[in-house]
């Protein structure tokens, strides 16, 4: 199959979706031609591949509005139209980036068959205008895409129940995403003391890690009264974003940059607990990474139903004094830590990338088979 998969940014760009369309796209070229476009303002040299298709474009919107929307140049739209009209499927990962809506557009003209990969229902921001903006979008544009799309797979049951009950998107699956379990996998005893050594860690501390953009969405306000708390909690804090939490001035808290992902896993097994406090964003890769490692995930009410079957901790993150006690039960216990530890090994194992990637295959080559539903 000649498949054209187009996401909002490269890996260079760090977000869960960039790095379920790597692991995908890498998989699909063993048996497939592929075709990857997607936004690039931050070339990555360690994306030399011939068929990744860098789009010339502004991501103003991030730095000045907090929310990631790269506007492409007019010089990649006719780049876009071409690889439309190469390909003989489109996937598009989500239906509002402006590069995936001229790939729908292109698609719609020449008659080329797309499947869309919803990641994610609205997102709740503090501003009302950007909530605003959202809803509009998605009861427009994004209701445009989603119901003409010849199918759509979403990652978990509470994103397609929202997009179901108000889209009315028809044509749908549910596809889970993957885990590279060549490099998130459970540590031995010893390898957990080398590698908190390796990181300063002194053999009693609770340490607690959170792996994510900077931003409110996330929770790292929750993180940061928290920590203000908690002083005894070490945080190790990985990404980067609008929220700079340098100036918290905080002691317990240890910052570090974006990391490749062959080197997440030392943070993932150095700690007690995984945090993300986040909302409006699906059920995010890093909770899988972390389950995956053998670290317990502790997520918000609205994380952890949209996964209701896993072994998930949960977090009232309207009170922060639920949530202190929530943590505090937990560090206290190493037997309880442990037996989330092991159910969540167990649970992770059912995300294997090769599978879910066949999953997708066999999703492209029945729609080809059926001709356009538009």
């Amino acid at each position: 199959m000649k498949i054209l998969t187009i996401s909002n940014f490269f890996p260079s760009h760090p977000g869960g979706i960039e790095i379920v369309a790597k692991n995908l796209v890498a998989l699909w070229r063993k048996n497939n031609e592929v075709h990857w476009v997607a936004c690039n303002p931050a070339p990555d040299e360690n994306e030399p591949e011939v068929d990744n298709i860098p789009l010339e474009s502004n991501n103003f919107t991030e730095k000045f509005l907090g929310f990631p929307y790269p506007i492409p140049s007019l010089s990649s739209y006719r780049m876009i139209i071409d690889q439309v009209n190469w390909s003989e499927i489109v996937h598009i990962h989500d239906c509002l980036y402006l590069a995936n809506i001229i790939a729908y557009i292109a698609a719609w003209y020449l008659s080329k068959p797309v499947i869309i990969t919803q990641h994610v229902g609205p997102v709740r921001y503090k501003e009302a205008y950007k909530n605003l903006l959202q809803q509009i979008a998605y009861q427009t544009i994004g209701r445009l895409v989603l119901r003409n799309a010849d199918r759509v797979t979403f990652i978990n049951e509470k994103v397609e129940l929202w997009f179901k009950e108000r889209v009315k998107v028809e044509r749908r699956v549910l596809i889970q995403n993957g885990v590279d379990h060549t490099i998130f996998y459970p540590p031995t005893t010893n390898e957990v003391q080398t590698t908190r050594a390796k990181l300063g860690i002194f053999p009693n501390e609770r340490v607690l890690l959170f792996i994510g953009r900077f931003t409110h969405k996330k929770g790292l306000h929750i993180i940061r009264d928290i920590a203000k708390a908690r002083p005894n909690y070490r945080w190790m804090i990985l990404g980067s974003g609008e929220i700079n939490v340098a100036n918290w001035g905080l002691k317990n808290v240890y910052i570090f940059s974006h990391q490749p992902q062959e080197l997440l896993r030392e943070f993932y097994i150095a700690a007690d607990l995984f945090v993300l406090p986040s909302h409006g964003e699906g059920f995010p890769l890093t909770v899988q990474e972390s389950m995956s490692c053998g670290v317990p995930a502790v997520v918000s009410e609205e994380t952890a139903a949209s996964l209701p079957d896993a072994p998930l901790i949960c977090l009232n993150i309207s009170s922060l004094a639920e949530s202190l006690k929530t943590l505090d039960e937990l560090v206290d216990n190493p037997h309880r830590l442990k037996q989330f530890s092991i159910r969540s090994i167990e649970y992770a194992k059912q995300w294997d990338w090769d599978n879910i990637a066949g999953l997708y295959e066999k999703q492209f080559s029945d729609v080809i088979q059926q001709g356009i539903q538009w």
